[in-house]
């Protein structure tokens, strides 16, 4: 079994069944470590989608719109900066948070993912225990956008979601 498999199965769902689970859209080519990724975040209770080039997220995009954004900057099917610039420049899309998954984190890199439109990056080798705790961070600042839809429907439980995957991240450090 893989280390970052091995990873995701020690943490728990991060989302209570009784809320709906945020999407994220997994920019990446298929490799095993993106399919291991992609079941990573499933197993935390996302809802996950994996595409692998530009044209397929441009599509997705067009029907379901993702919570957040994960994409890599280093495949050959996917100029990541540049479709990180072409997702922010699309009304209906600006305020979708990217993260980057970056080959190298030295400063060129990490200006560029700034530059791109990406609220946060991801150095590689990628650590699910990070990636989850960064998808947690940012899926929780864009919530309130979505919070008057929601909390028609189910008062408080933004609130209530926040705190329960915060004791859970708590219990992840602390374990």
């Amino acid at each position: 079994m893989s280390g970052l498999m091995m990873q995701a199965q020690l943490l728990p769902t991060l989302f209570p069944p009784s809320t709906f689970p945020p999407s994220v859209l997994v920019v990446n080519d298929p490799t095993d470590t993106c399919n291991l990724l992609c079941e990573a975040i499933s197993a935390a209770g996302y809802i996950v989608t994996p595409v692998k080039n530009a044209n397929e997220t441009l599509k997705h995009m067009k029907i379901i719109v993702p919570d957040i954004v994960l994409l890599d900057t280093t495949s050959p099917l996917i100029k990541g900066f540049e479709l990180g610039r072409q997702i922010k420049s699309t009304s209906a899309w600006a305020k979708i948070p990217i993260l980057f998954m970056i080959e190298q984190a030295n400063s060129s890199q990490i200006i560029n993912s700034f530059e791109s439109g990406g609220i946060d990056y991801i150095s590689k080798p990628l650590r699910i225990p990070e990636v989850l705790a960064r998808l947690l961070t940012h899926v929780d600042t864009n919530i309130p956008n979505k919070q008057p839809n929601i909390q028609n429907k189910q008062p408080n439980i933004w609130s209530k979601h926040l705190q329960y995957h915060t004791e859970l991240l708590t219990q992840c450090v602390d374990a």
